[in-house]
């Protein structure tokens, strides 16, 4: 009310908050008011069919201690598009996503039979300077390898280990 700056939205789970998630929403800040609805545990249980590693709670305190989020929440929709229950809400200038984000095109068509105007600004996944570009499936990847090598080191015991149990 009284302010001029735009309204931007960001929708998403933000589950393994990361370096890529942080210059995402400091990059969607840039254009406005940065407002960011986060996916209800049940909605990504229903979706996902696994329930996130950190509560609603745990994921609404991390994104609302990030420099630049003006207003974060949890989502008030369900379904893969959650978040345009929150535009109407929220009736935002700009919707700000990622290149790599899933059904686009539906996207767009879906803020259209809401009757909302919503400009969508696409942008390229983008790492901040001097840090590796991140993404939730290749941290998830990453920790996979890094499960399997602490459970492969596991099974590896020294020689001198074994014969200490054994009485020979």
């Amino acid at each position: 009310p009284g302010s001029s700056a735009k309204k931007v939205l960001v929708s998403g789970c933000f589950d393994l908050l990361h370096s890529g998630h942080v210059e995402f929403f400091q990059e969607a800040a840039t254009l406005g008011e940065l407002y960011v609805r986060i996916g209800t545990s049940d909605n990504v249980q229903a979706l996902k069919g696994r329930a996130p590693m950190y509560s609603d709670e745990e994921r609404l305190f991390m994104v609302r201690q990030i420099k630049g989020v003006h207003n974060a929440a949890l989502s008030v929709g369900s379904g893969r598009f959650d978040f345009v229950e929150d535009a109407k809400e929220l009736r935002p200038d700009i919707y700000f996503v990622n290149d790599d984000a899933s059904q686009l095109e539906e996207r767009m068509s879906l803020f259209e039979k809401a009757g909302l105007d919503v400009r969508i600004v696409v942008a390229p996944r983008k790492a901040a300077p001097g840090l590796e570009e991140r993404s939730s499936t290749s941290m998830k990847e990453r920790l996979r390898e890094m499960l399997a090598a602490e459970d492969a080191a596991k099974q590896q015991l020294p020689m001198e280990a074994f014969h200490r149990s054994l009485p020979w």
